[in-house]
């Protein structure tokens, strides 16, 4: 277990958020992943809270990674956050395909779920059905185009 929180460079899918989770508390971060993932589809502030950590955590290869978080050091790693988003979006990596995939494939599940689907026939009758079927279609999409590339 480490003794500092850092992003992690090495098991880093999008932000290295979860990874130095992971390596922070000892355990596998596809764990910390899947929690985020599952806490995504319930709907809460997953989301907000992994930018959050992702703009406060330095990276562990960072100059000032011992140093303590400032609010004047938010400017700078709000660019750094910046850039390192324009790099995965330019180049995403299979992990970061293949967890996009499975959220949007759990979250359409979800929404299924909860709105618990009557009957298969009156499906597209019920406009409340169509976004949880896209999330699904999409994420199988996703993760099979991840897979033919491989």
């Amino acid at each position: 277990m480490a003794n500092r929180l850092y992003r992690s460079e090495s098991e880093k899918v999008l932000g290295g958020v979860c990874g130095g989770l992971g390596n922070f508390l000892g355990i596998d971060p596809v764990f910390v992943r899947i929690f985020f993932i599952v806490w995504t589809v319930l709907g809460e502030l997953s989301v907000l809270i992994y930018f959050l950590l992702w703009m406060i955590i330095p990276r562990e290869t960072a100059p000032d990674a011992d140093r303590n978080f400032e609010i004047n050091d938010l400017g700078a790693r709000f660019r750094q956050m910046g850039n390192e988003i324009g790099d995965v979006t330019r180049s995403p990596s299979s992990e970061l395909i293949t967890f996009t995939g499975v959220g949007l494939i759990a979250w359409g599940l979800y929404s299924l779920l909860k709105s618990r689907l009557p009957i298969p026939e009156i499906f597209w009758h019920y406009s409340q059905y169509a976004w949880p079927t896209l999330l699904i279609i999409a994420g199988v999409f996703i993760i099979l185009r991840a897979t033919r590339k491989k």
